[in-house]
């Protein structure tokens, strides 16, 4: 827990210059950077992203200041994210990096006292503040201060749980990687200065726009992996009314139209051959002729008769309901290796209710979106305002 504070403390100790001018050398980087990923955006639209990066990292450290330690509890750390992006952004900036000397440190640790050390990888997934205030008194190298509790904090569920089987192999190389990004991130220091930057501060840019997806669904203006909701768009929900869903109902109802009946009938063999044989006669004739000529067996009758949603059986009448009007279907597999075929028409629509779910539930997703955004639009431009009164 020590280390987790420690860590965090540092995030939110970064030093923010959402009070400082982007400079035109930052901006004229990551558009560079940008254009390598693919992006289509200007110069513009690049200073308009950090700008809006750096109040997404401002309201992390208020809201979300988990989200700067790691962004899934099963992932690596976003420290562990950030050193990755910025090494190749560092290299793709200034490709002299890319031959930065470095060197391999024998590890000082084996996988015996590894394996002694760690113990048994915890069901649990998590560290106690014992054990990780004992790694961190652990060096893994020689001048260097990377300790064990840093590579494991840093490091996936799944690469814990290896370096907990003892892979050593494993380890060296997480060392190799973090000492390799560590003396390019050294080398980059007088590159940075002559754009009158910082590596705290590009350090900070990269951290901004690594949490700036997981940041726009915190707060709702983007959708969550997963259909997860935030307890910030919780909150946000909490304050929609049935007022408001009724508004949106009348506003909206067209969309809220449905099936409500069809008039079907289905054909059901044993062997596809003869559904397939019964299809070709409907699509020559007629439905009728076919049933009479073939009699095959029937889920309802001849003629077609109404259902609604709720009627038996239960997989075909749900069949019935995707089924174009007016249409025969393929010859398809039932879950009881069945063969069918299957026509409708006749839909009668209706709306559901104002008090239903689906009402509630489409008009909610969609009032809490303008919501947010609205929320999110008045936050920035307050930030903004604070901003250029602080220059």
């Amino acid at each position: 827990m020590a280390l987790r504070v420690f860590l965090l403390v540092g995030f939110l100790s970064l030093p923010a210059f959402a009070t400082e001018t982007i400079s035109p050398g930052l901006v004229k980087l990551v558009h560079r950077l940008y254009l390598a990923q693919g992006r289509e955006v200007s110069t513009a639209q690049t200073k308009q992203q950090l700008l809006q990066n750096q109040f997404l990292l401002s309201q992390a450290k208020q809201l979300n200041p988990e989200l700067l330690l790691r962004q899934s509890s099963v992932g690596f750390s976003t420290a562990y994210h950030v050193d990755k992006y910025l090494y190749h952004a560092l290299q793709q900036w200034f490709p002299t990096l890319q031959q930065t000397p470095w060197q391999a440190r024998p590890l000082l640790i084996d996988q015996a006292q590894l394996l002694a050390m760690l113990g048994a990888y915890p069901s649990s997934g998590q560290y106690t503040a014992a054990q990780l205030n004992r790694w961190q008194a652990i060096q893994l190298v020689k001048q260097s201060e990377l300790t064990l509790a840093q590579v494991l904090d840093s490091q996936s569920m799944q690469n814990r749980y290896q370096l907990h089987q003892g892979n050593v192999k494993l380890l060296r190389s997480i060392v190799n990687q973090q000492l390799k990004q560590q003396r390019t991130f050294a080398a980059a220091k007088p590159h940075l200065a002559k754009q009158q930057l910082s590596l705290e501060q590009v350090r900070q840019v990269v951290t901004a726009e690594l949490i700036r997806p997981s940041m726009l669904a915190y707060l709702g203006v983007k959708e969550e992996l997963h259909g997860a909701t935030s307890e910030y768009v919780a909150q946000l929900q909490s304050s929609i009314s049935a007022t408001a869903i009724g508004h949106y109902y009348q506003q909206h109802r067209a969309q809220f139209r449905y099936v409500k009946q069809v008039h079907a009938s289905a054909a059901q063999f044993s062997q596809r051959q003869d559904a397939v044989e019964f299809r070709q006669v409907v699509q020559a004739s007629s439905w009728q002729d076919a049933v009479k000529q073939l009699q095959p067996s029937l889920v309802w009758q001849a003629q077609l008769m109404p259902i609604n949603r709720d009627s038996q059986p239960r997989w075909q009448t749900q069949l019935a309901f995707t089924l174009e009007p007016g249409t025969i279907s393929p010859v398809i597999r039932t879950p009881a290796a069945k063969w069918l075929v299957m026509t409708t028409q006749s839909p009668v629509t209706d709306y559901y209710p104002v008090d239903s779910e689906t009402v509630r539930y489409q008009a909610m997703q969609t009032l809490t979106r303008q919501v947010a955004q609205q929320r999110f639009n008045d936050k920035y431009n307050a930030w903004l305002k604070q901003r250029k009164e602080q220059l």
